[in-house]
């Protein structure tokens, strides 16, 4: 689990994390799983910043840590009152639809041939969908979706992608640390846990750039969106099974 969240986090700006929490949901409680999860993807955060520190695009960097945010601050706020499954099953459903779409474009080749193109950023999009990730982010640890609905229609180069992911993913998996204390989900036990996890880490970042440099633009693209797919799937799944 810890492996997969990694390699997802160096390699593909976060787009198969999703399935790093539901793995290992198969052994322990949710909460602990939270709490677990929390120190081990603020630590990776760092190393792949890192590793990617030359990329980011900034400005896209503040506009999407300004709605994660407030998002965050949301779910603080209403944490103990708020169910995660609609928000859950939201973020799935939009995950699935924008990744058909990608791909119904991709074979009526309609997407003008995957080219890149000089990003045209929208600033209310961009705090809508992060405010969005960082709420989803706090309450189940989903926030990469949202995120990438905003970023992924950018096509910006996969470097400046995966290094703009990490650069917002660290300023709001940090920011949530205090909160998780003090609604009592981090615990010394969990901190524990979270140790022993610890030599995964750097196996899983330098796969994950290794990955990323083997891939071109347009193969990076497709198989970010069909993770895209298998982690809404896979959000539905877990809700009701």
């Amino acid at each position: 689990s810890v492996f997969v969240v990694s390699v997802s986090k160096s390699g593909f700006g976060g787009s198969l994390g999703g399935l790093g929490v539901p793995i290992m949901l198969f052994i322990l409680p949710a909460k602990f799983v939270l709490a677990v999860f929390l120190p081990l993807i603020v630590l990776t955060d760092i190393w792949v910043i890192y590793v990617w520190r030359k990329y980011p695009v900034y400005k896209l960097v503040i506009i999407m840590c300004a709605g994660g945010t407030m998002g965050q601050l949301i779910g603080w706020l209403i944490f103990d009152f708020f169910s995660e499954t609609a928000i859950v099953i939201i973020i799935a459903a939009l995950a699935i639809i924008t990744s058909a779409r990608y791909f119904k474009n991709l074979f009526l080749k309609k997407n003008n041939k995957n080219k890149l193109v000089k990003p045209k950023i929208n600033l209310v999009k961009g705090i809508g969908w992060c405010s969005l990730s960082g709420f989803s982010s706090f309450i189940a640890l989903t926030g990469g979706i949202p995120a990438q609905l905003f970023l992924l229609p950018l096509k910006l180069v996969r470097e400046k992608f995966v290094a703009t992911m990490s650069f917002y993913f660290c300023f709001i998996n940090i920011m949530k640390i205090p909160f998780f204390f003090n609604l009592n989900i981090m615990s010394f036990k969990t901190i524990a846990f979270s140790i022993l996890m610890l030599p995964i880490i750097p196996l899983g970042i330098f796969f994950g750039k290794w990955l990323n440099k083997k891939l071109t633009d347009k193969l990076f693209y497709d198989f970010t969106h069909a993770a895209l797919f298998v982690c809404g799937i896979n959000l539905i799944l877990k809700e009701f099974l």
